[in-house]
């Protein structure tokens, strides 16, 4: 990329960094909210009936970390069988892994990355 071209994109940023951020949240919120939907899909598939409760404890909550956006997605501890977590994902002596975040993560990633990639192509000239 030529370095006019460079000058010329960070002078959008600059101008449109509120909506661009506006934005940016926008997409991980509902990349994160499909995340967990999926997982809880997987997860309900999966789970039987001794993990009953498991599924309704995948949640997702979108962090401002500086200038960063962090989406953090799986078991809340907190929730009933929330803390079932590890062992239905990775497995343990009684189980083997379920793997229902990980086979969720690769699509939700392609996801979030389109939310993102269409919402700064809205809000930049």
């Amino acid at each position: 990329m030529p370095a006019d071209e460079v000058f010329a994109l960070a002078a959008d940023f600059g101008k449109a960094s509120p909506r661009v951020a506006t934005a940016i949240f926008t997409a991980y919120k509902e990349g994160g909210d499909l995340f967990a939907q999926a997982w809880k899909s997987n997860a309900e598939a999966t789970s039987g009936v001794h993990g009953k409760h498991y599924p309704a404890s995948i949640t997702s909550e979108v962090k401002l970390a500086g200038l960063g956006i962090n989406i953090e997605t799986g078991p809340d501890s907190s929730m009933k069988q929330g803390v079932m977590g590890r062992g239905f994902e990775l497995g343990s002596k009684n189980q083997p892994p379920h793997l229902d975040g990980l086979r969720a993560l690769g699509p939700a990633d392609a996801k979030i990355q389109r939310l993102s990639e269409s919402a700064i192509g809205e809000v930049l000239p």
